[in-house]
């Protein structure tokens, strides 16, 4: 190194900005859950952030900031000073928002840097246990031959079981039409009562209702078969080739925090996630660990953006 270049780099290893980022954190780290208390989205975080907590040595408090499908939470993360105190919760409803309102004001990908994944759910498809359908090759059977008269629940217009459904329809021709709900449960009780034919809901809010007989698990959205429901074929198995889909939970800081800060809180993600008290707390409710790196959540929820928006383009799912 040349040695006119040396007070140059004195200067930036003894800015504030750098000092800041090396002693990360000092005080409680804030992460804004814009959704209901007792959300999927705040359970999953609450499995991975008393671990976080220790790792970091500052409490993590989390804020439930309810409102517009999660984008006043998401707007109040997106406008707060990017010094890593103040992060966003949320599902992957978050790359998805351009697909969902034609005015927002903030931009879901340009106006945060993506630090991790918490982690990954597989969803299931259920129908009330007296359904006359009683496997996935039965439901894409049955839409064949009465197209346009099944029905299938989500928790919210554009949210990721919604756009599974809709890819369903797009991959096999058929035409089972949607009936959004305002969050899980009162789709979960119609379903139960027969008002809507069936719904793609996460593993961790269906499953009691499946152990208890009162749903019937049809297919798996992962790849494989999952460990909570193994005699559960996957929709791959049942007439859909290649068909892998898994809901995913992040965290995002505002846009121009730190780099030394977004990488220490991904650190304290991944070795969160790799601790056994997590693992085992994880897999008891379906939930797959994640190990990607800040970068590699990234190029993903890139890439989960562009796929989504055009599954909402094909299925004709217009932006309120």
């Amino acid at each position: 190194m040349k040695l006119r270049h040396l007070p140059l780099l004195a200067a930036l290893l003894a800015s504030p900005a750098v000092q800041a980022s090396d002693d990360f954190p000092k005080q409680p780290v804030r992460i804004v859950v814009p959704h209901q208390a007792g959300s999927t989205t705040e359970t999953f975080g609450r499995m991975l952030t008393p671990e976080m907590s220790t790792l970091l040595g500052k409490p993590i408090v989390i804020e439930a900031r309810a409102g517009a499908a999660g984008t006043i939470g998401a707007r109040d993360v997106a406008i707060s000073k990017p010094d890593g105190y103040t992060g966003l919760m949320n599902a992957s409803i978050q790359v998805m928002y351009p697909g969902i309102f034609k005015v927002l004001h903030f931009d879901p990908m340009k106006d945060f840097t993506p630090v991790g994944v918490f982690g990954f759910a597989p969803m299931v498809a259920v129908v009330r246990t007296q359904s006359a359908i009683t496997s996935f090759k039965d439901l894409l059977e049955t839409a064949r031959a009465k197209p346009g008269t099944l029905t299938f629940a989500s928790g919210g217009l554009g949210s990721l079981p919604h756009l599974v459904g809709e890819l369903v329809n797009l991959r096999t021709g058929t035409r089972i039409s949607h009936v959004p709900y305002n969050g899980t449960g009162q789709a979960l009780t119609d379903v139960m009562g027969g008002h809507v034919d069936v719904l793609y809901a996460s593993v961790a809010s269906a499953i009691p209702l499946i152990k208890g007989g009162k749903l019937r698990a049809l297919a798996v959205t992962s790849a494989s078969r999952i460990d909570l429901l193994p005699d559960v074929p996957t929709i791959a198995e049942s007439g859909i080739a290649d068909f892998d889909v898994t809901s995913w939970y992040g965290y995002w800081v505002p846009r121009g925090t730190p780099p030394q800060v977004v990488a220490k809180l991904n650190q304290a993600m991944r070795d969160a996630s790799a601790m056994e008290p997590v693992r085992k707390r994880l897999a008891g409710e379906g939930i797959i660990p994640s190990r990607m790196t800040a970068d590699e959540f990234a190029a993903f929820a890139a890439a989960e953006n562009v796929k989504w928006l055009d599954v909402m383009k094909q299925a004709n799912v217009q932006p309120n």
